[in-house]
Parts: structure tokens; C-alpha cells; sequence
């Protein structure tokens, strides 16, 4: 008889400034997100609701199921996610599959980390999108983290980008945490959501 561990369910809440997506802005105001996940041993299951500020919708919702692991001494994870944009005006292509492989491995109080981020067919008129991040977080002191990261996105039909973010996050409590960080591209004169701004988000997880 197969015996799986207990499932593990995690619920998560936040509240930010300013949303940003693969380092660009997704709302000019406030942008507020939910996720619910369920784990059950290395594997697990889950979905997110988000509002983003977009002419053709007024939010994007996922589900996604993955696989998390621990392995000479890095931890990874691989996850595939179906994406919709919600509150949809008009016809257009609202939907993309997204397959994301990401790398950590801890050494003295300084954690680098890898992760990259493919769609075979993004949103709207965008085809291929590749997406890759790497980065490193350090601890600074108890329940504070400082943490930069450097990104390029390549894709199909819509600009390619360079984009920076570095911030530092605070753990109030056990469940509750802030971030500020800034943002920033390589091509900010495409437009508003390549600029740089800076964005506080307030997180709670259960």
C-alpha cells in the first residue's frame, strides 16, 4: 500500500504598492494577490488570483502544479502553470502555458539563485517569451534579507528587455512580511513599465 505524507496546505496574501511582472509594472496603483497551495510530500498544487491594469483585462488567474526537491546540496524546483487573464474585453489570445526550472543553493549567509521562465505562446500577439533571472540573497541581520537580482526576457513579437531589481525584506513575524525594492530596465524609453520605480509589499502566509 502506498503511504504519502499528510497534505500541506500553504495560503498566501499581499498587498503591493506598485504590481511588477518579469521586472515590469503591472498597475499603476495598488496590486492585490492571492495563492492557495497544497503540497503533498515533493509534490505540489495550487492557484493565484491576481488584479493588473491592462486595456484588454483586469486580472490574471493561474493554476500550476510542480515538483520541489533537494539535490547536492541545491534546491530546486520545476513547475508548469496555466495562466488566463480575467475580466477579458474583446477577442484575443487571454491564455499561455508558462514552464519555470529554478536553482538555490545556500553557502555561508549568502543564497545565489537561478531561475528561468518559458511560454511557447504568450499573451496577445506575443509568441515565444524566454525569461532569466539570477540573483543572490544575504542575510543582514535577524529577520533581515537584502537580495539583487539581474533579468533578460527575449520574445517573440514584443520588445526584448534587461531588468535589475534589488531590495531588502523584513519578517515582522512568523507569517508576516514586508519588501521594498526598486526596479528598474535597460530600456526605459520603451514606455511606463519599463521605468524605474520602487515598490512596498506587504505579505502574509499561512
Amino acid at each position: 500500500m502506498l503511504h504519502l505524507p499528510p497534505p500541506d496546505p500553504a495560503f498566501e496574501v499581499s498587498i503591493a504598492s506598485q504590481g511588477v511582472s518579469k521586472g515590469l509594472r503591472q498597475t499603476e496603483d495598488a496590486q492585490f494577490l492571492v495563492r492557495g497551495e497544497v503540497a503533498v510530500g515533493h509534490v505540489f498544487a495550487g492557484l493565484l488570483w491576481k488584479n493588473i491594469d491592462s486595456a484588454m483585462a483586469a486580472g490574471e488567474g493561474q493554476s500550476f502544479v510542480g515538483y520541489r526537491t533537494r539535490a547536492g546540496g541545491f534546491d530546486l524546483a520545476g513547475t508548469v502553470g496555466y495562466h488566463i487573464q480575467t475580466g477579458a474585453i474583446g477577442h484575443f489570445d487571454d491564455d499561455r502555458f508558462e514552464f519555470n526550472v529554478t536553482a538555490s543553493r545556500g553557502v555561508g549567509p549568502v543564497t545565489p539563485r537561478i531561475s528561468v521562465t518559458y511560454s511557447p505562446d504568450d499573451f496577445g500577439g506575443t509568441g515565444e517569451s524566454l525569461y532569466a533571472e539570477a540573483g543572490a540573497a544575504v542575510g543582514l541581520f535577524p529577520r533581515a534579507t537584502f537580495s539583487a537580482n539581474v533579468s533578460r526576457r527575449e520574445r517573440d513579437g514584443a520588445p526584448d528587455y534587461t531588468a535589475f531589481n534589488a531590495g531588502i525584506g523584513y519578517s515582522f513575524a512568523r507569517h508576516v512580511s514586508v519588501d521594498v525594492r526598486y526596479y528598474d530596465t535597460a530600456q526605459s524609453a520603451l514606455g511606463a513599465i519599463y521605468e524605474p520605480r520602487v515598490v512596498a509589499v506587504l505579505r502574509a502566509r499561512f
